[in-house]
């Protein structure tokens, strides 16, 4: 751990100097003060820390991608966005659609150009983080995107976020950066999507390490949906998704992951004016020695907000998952509604989910509910669609996908 700890120490003098250094230095001595987790730590115990701090890592932006087409949704060819190894390419990015409707820039202009903004947000987000990668990520990323949807504006294109990873024959970790302002009474979409990209020479047999924060922060009635879908990686990935809603605005998240060596997807959700509300989903569909837990943490600050968090596992071979999902309300967040449901599917007897949701609530007027279940596929209904001419194979798939559905309504 302890090369691991000089090797951020480095990549941070290094970066130390540019204009974003003083948020950089908030987010390092915030770091700092927490060090990085142990197997003690509640929020990491799933986790397979050694995997991440204990081996030896290139922090480098290097890359050999000359095209997205491959990777680019046809519905959002025209209106995507492009990280690279962690670092956001304008080169690579395709905005012609969306260009003249919303401001985007490298978020070390924006610590310039919309430094109030930033700034606003950024003190904010220091005070409410708990988590040391998340303030790893602010300290070390090499260029983040900086995206400002203005009031009244309606995208009706949807806005995609590429993230393309192809570290070579190095072990790479990869801290892309996202802050996103949606201003008052907007609507907009964005689809986060993670692709590795193989080299050309073969398979990646080295270790990818990918920590990545978004920060968003919604205005009044703002109304934002967003998608999450990470493809199966040689490596780590640390997910953190940061929201702070105003009064009457609407978020809207739904995740979709295959795993990795070890996956987090870590959210923390501040509802702060009356009538806001979130709604996060989520699907890990998991097989052989994958892994993927969900860390959740919404706080209630005002009254008359709205929670839903509906998460799903469907674990196969040696697969593992966890769920730990807090809803905090605070005294003054009276006619409160909050729910939370994890389910769990074990097609193997290998395969283990951990769950543990919990309510903390300190107001007296509130409506909430917390669940979990682990279960396997009944025997009865496998038999019910055998007898109606499906193989086994396809009476799994039938069930599967009627448990996953419920999370893309």
């Amino acid at each position: 751990m302890g090369n691991f700890s000089d090797q951020l120490q480095k990549t941070y003098e290094s970066l130390s100097k540019d204009s974003a250094k003083k948020l950089r230095g908030k987010a390092w001595e915030k770091y700092l003060q927490l060090g990085l987790p142990t197997k003690k730590s509640e929020s990491y115990q799933y986790v397979k820390l050694p995997l991440i701090t204990q081996g030896q890592y290139c922090f480098s932006s290097s890359h050999e991608i000359k095209t997205i087409d491959p990777y680019v949704l046809p519905e959002c060819k025209n209106s995507v966005f492009v990280f690279v190894n962690g670092t956001y390419s304008e080169e690579l990015s395709r905005t012609k659609e969306i260009q003249d409707k919303i401001v985007s820039m490298p978020l070390s202009k924006a610590a310039i150009s919309y430094s109030a903004f930033l700034n606003n947000q950024w003190n904010e987000s220091v005070k409410a983080e708990k988590d040391p990668f998340a303030f790893l990520n602010g300290a070390l990323h090499l260029d983040g995107l900086f995206l400002l949807v203005p009031p009244d504006c309606i995208l009706d294109t949807p806005v995609q976020i590429l993230h393309l990873v192809n570290t070579g024959t190095i072990p790479t970790i990869v801290q892309p950066r996202l802050h996103l302002f949606a201003g008052k009474n907007s609507e907009s979409s964005f689809i986060f999507q993670t692709k590795e990209v193989v080299p050309k020479f073969g398979t990646n047999p080295t270790l990818l390490g990918i920590n990545q924060v978004y920060e968003l922060t919604l205005d009044e009635n703002a109304q934002v949906k967003t998608t999450q879908i990470s493809d199966p990686l040689q490596g780590w990935h640390l997910d953190a998704f940061r929201a702070t809603l105003k009064r009457a605005s609407r978020l809207k998240n739904i995740c979709s992951t295959s795993g990795s060596l070890t996956t987090r997807h870590d959210y923390r959700i501040r509802l702060v004016g009356e009538q806001a509300e979130v709604d996060l989903k989520g699907i890990a569909k998991l097989e052989g020695k994958k892994e993927a837990h969900t860390y959740v943490f919404i706080e209630h600050e005002a009254p008359h907000c709205r929670s839903n968090q509906e998460f799903r596992a469907v674990l196969k071979g040696v697969s593992r998952s966890s769920f730990e999902g807090k809803i905090y309300v605070h005294p003054d967040a009276q006619k409160t509604e909050a729910y939370q449901l994890n389910n769990n599917l074990l097609l193997d007897d290998r395969s283990i989910a951990y769950s543990k949701p919990n309510l903390e609530i300190f107001a007296d007027d509130v409506k909430a509910s917390h669940g979990a279940t682990v279960g396997q596929l009944d025997p009865e209904q496998l038999f019910y669609l055998k007898t109606r001419g499906f193989s086994h194979e396809q009476a799994q798939e039938i069930l599967i996908e009627a448990f996953c559905s419920s999370i893309w309504m």
